[in-house]
């Protein structure tokens, strides 16, 4: 089954969020469910809200590990299992191509075998494969987690950190928000004060609704002023 259809509307309804979703999140979003949850954070006002109503809810969860596994969504906070788009998956949205959702490669592996045996082996091996990704992930993220906190004590620019380990500015944000998450605050007013501006800033601080800071509010106020990777920023040293 071809998925790049879903896996795209998927990727629409983070961007269009403005922050990690759950799985529970994502799916009730994508098929118009507007939970109590989500009513309460607006999500069911996105313009995206039910954008693949009428799909299976149980496809969703294999559309999701998949999308993973091609590196176009990945766990954006481990604690609260909230997943994020990738920047190839930012370039997928504009360039989509096909992905299929089993392709029966491994059938005959399992001849004679029962569906209900089948299914339990073919889940337990999904999940150590999960399992193993994330120990990995975890260990690699961890270790540039302490190279970006290194070079923000030595005040080197963000994107010219991003450059040296290969990545994007917005996976760099994305391990500053791990940092605060877990308690850790830092000082990046060397960088946004040089590509943003002081007074840039101070304006949009003195348009915060009771002084509250929200990339909703960001993107509906300031989205056609600044790009994606700046109101991630101001949101970091503003909330």
């Amino acid at each position: 089954m071809n998925i790049q259809d879903k896996v795209v509307k998927a990727i629409i309804v983070i961007q269009e969020a403005g922050q990690g979703l759950t799985r529970e999140q994502l799916q009730a979003i994508l098929l118009g469910n507007a939970t109590e949850e989500l009513q309460a954070m607006e999500l069911d006002q996105l313009e995206s809200f039910g954008i693949a109503e009428g799909a299976d809810e149980e496809d969703w969860n294999s559309i999701i590990d998949r999308a993973i596994e091609e590196g176009l969504l990945k766990i954006k906070n481990q604690k609260q299992h909230t997943l994020t788009y990738t920047p190839e998956g930012k370039k997928f949205r504009k360039k989509p191509h096909a992905i299929n959702l089993g392709d029966g490669a491994d059938e005959d592996v399992y001849v004679g075998v029962g569906d209900d045996e089948l299914d339990a082996v073919m889940r337990n091996a999904l999940n150590e494969k999960r399992e193993e990704a994330a120990a990995h992930l975890t260990s690699e993220r961890s270790k540039r987690q302490i190279k970006l906190i290194r070079a923000i004590d030595r005040k080197i620019a963000l994107d010219d950190f991003a450059e040296s380990e290969n990545i994007d500015l917005d996976e760099v944000l994305d391990d500053l928000e791990a940092l605060l998450h877990n308690g850790k605050r830092m000082d990046i007013t060397y960088f946004t004060d040089e590509v943003i501006g002081k007074e840039d800033i101070k304006e949009v601080r003195e348009s915060l609704p009771n002084g509250k800071c929200s990339i909703q509010f960001l993107e509906q106020e300031w989205g056609d002023v600044y790009n994606e990777e700046e109101l991630r920023l101001l949101q970091y040293i503003l909330s």
